[in-house]
């Protein structure tokens, strides 16, 4: 079976290949003057650029756990009777105790915790306990900002949040950080000489936790006659919800109280379109995030309204390249999986490495009911509130370019 840095060149060189094709047919006027005896070819080779970047992208997800198994798998090391005493208690009794075994597991199971993603086996390890009181993790050790997978699922059609990494943080603001001097001097140089220093600077950046929320109104007679709408109004709201926040993720301003947005943070790239065709363009994109911000696209997203004259492009002829009216044709552009958002100002698209950016998470999804807003308790209404506190770090900016004038 090919490694993932095999499926990776062989994926660089079909893309390549399939660049090559389109510019041969390239008119004038931006469009593709191809005959209809060569469209069946380009559309045989993006399937082919696509069943290989399902195949990357599997390897690559094999490779992480496989070396999270190997961590988990080694030797933790042994203690010699005498020559080392076990300083931990036979059973936890007090807090104290309880504190210093739950950071000691964390220290010894750190990279293992630090490399795992939602799909991979469950990591477990026993704490002495007798405990009579319920006790949480969140009681006894504070969390720090940490990677911990990704969500599983999209709430609604054009939700991006499922494709980017997800962490927790206990405060009201992420400090992190953003390299912003990368100088590569590394070189072979000649003996007895002096090598030239590289230089790394990295530049603290504090997000703050913003607010995200929405609720309505609802009568309690509603609610006790038709216990079902509770749930039915809650996961609407959910929706709604989602929705600004996965837009935001991808245009946020990041003026409190607004999250930043991958493709606004401060230090992305841009690709015009002009003359070239829309797929040039594209292209172009994912070489500057190669070559300019030193990361591998993984996603790329548009306007609804885009990818329908993407999807919708054809050759002089007529023929419609992506695939004919019969087919669903692939939800991918060069490999990359697509996904439409209107969080896209229309005419603008864009590529991402998504493991440039972490959406930190403070307590998740909370949903309250109350009667104490204004008039309500005498009036037998309830307000049903959903909210959430998150920021969205990006830690590389170059990591995203937009493509304009689409």
């Amino acid at each position: 079976m090919p490694t993932a840095a095999e499926l990776r060149a062989d994926l660089d060189t079909k893309r390549a290949g399939a660049a090559a094709f389109l510019d041969a047919f390239k008119s004038a006027d931006g469009q593709y003057d191809m005959p209809t005896s060569k469209v069946g070819e380009y559309r045989k080779r993006n399937d082919e650029i696509t069943d290989v970047a399902r195949q990357w992208e599997a390897a690559v997800e094999s490779e992480k756990a496989d070396a999270v198994e190997a961590i988990k798998s080694e030797s933790q090391g042994r203690i010699i009777p005498g020559e080392v005493k076990d300083s931990a208690p036979a059973r936890i009794e007090t807090k104290a105790q309880l504190d210093a075994s739950f950071k000691g597991a964390f220290q010894k199971y750190g990279k293992a915790i630090a490399d795992y993603q939602l799909d991979d086996p469950p990591i477990r390890f026993n704490i002495p306990a007798d405990l009579k009181t319920v006790v949480t993790i969140g009681t006894s050790y504070v969390t720090q900002p940490s990677h911990v997978g990704q969500v599983e699922s999209a709430l609604y059609f054009g939700d991006a949040e499922p494709f980017f990494p997800h962490g927790t943080v206990d405060s009201a603001s992420v400090v992190g950080y953003i390299q912003t001097t990368d100088t590569d001097n590394a070189a072979f140089v000649a003996e007895v000489n002096a090598a030239t220093d590289s230089a790394f600077v990295w530049t603290p950046v504090t997000d703050e936790v913003e607010d995200v929320q929405t609720w309505i109104p609802a009568s309690r007679n509603l609610l006790s006659d038709e216990s079902q709408m509770q749930s039915t109004i809650t996961g609407m709201l959910a929706k709604r919800l989602q929705k600004v926040v996965s837009n935001k993720i991808l245009n946020g301003s990041g003026t409190t109280p607004i999250i930043w947005g991958v493709f606004i943070r401060t230090g992305f790239q841009t690709q015009a379109k002009g003359a070239d065709p829309t797929f040039d363009a594209i292209h172009k994109a994912m070489t500057k995030v190669r070559v300019t911000g030193d990361a591998e696209p993984n996603l790329a997203v548009f306007h609804p309204n885009d990818w329908e004259e993407i999807r919708l492009t054809r050759t002089v002829d007529g023929v419609y390249i992506l695939g004919n009216p019969t087919e669903a044709g692939p939800m991918r552009i060069w490999g990359l999986p697509v996904i439409t958002s209107t969080g896209m100002t229309e005419g603008t698209g864009g590529v991402v490495d998504t493991s440039y950016t972490t959406i930190f998470e403070n307590g998740g999804l909370t949903v309250e009911v109350s009667t104490e807003h204004s008039t309500y308790f005498t009036e037998r209404k309830m307000a049903i509130s959903l909210v959430r506190r998150l920021a969205a770090f990006h830690y590389r900016p170059s990591a995203a370019a937009t493509i304009t004038g689409i």
